[in-house]
């Protein structure tokens, strides 16, 4: 698996992927311009909206998929 540092931030460069993974249990929206669906290594997923931030205890990564 393949991690993201920026996610869909704007100017990131995996803004345009389907599925991103990011390490460990803090997200950050700001800067995202749509939903994305996080679905946590605890298993508790969860429908993020923009510009709020998420933490997901003891979580190891989160796989985030590009809601349209």
């Amino acid at each position: 698996m393949k991690f993201s540092k920026n996610g869909y931030l704007k100017n990131s460069p995996d803004v345009k992927k389907e599925v991103n993974y990011i390490k460990g249990g803090n997200i950050t929206m700001k800067g995202v311009d749509f939903k994305v669906l996080a679905i946590p290594s605890t298993g508790h997923a969860q429908v993020m909206t923009p510009g709020n931030d998420y933490y997901f205890p003891n979580a190891k990564w989160v796989k985030e998929i590009r809601l349209k």
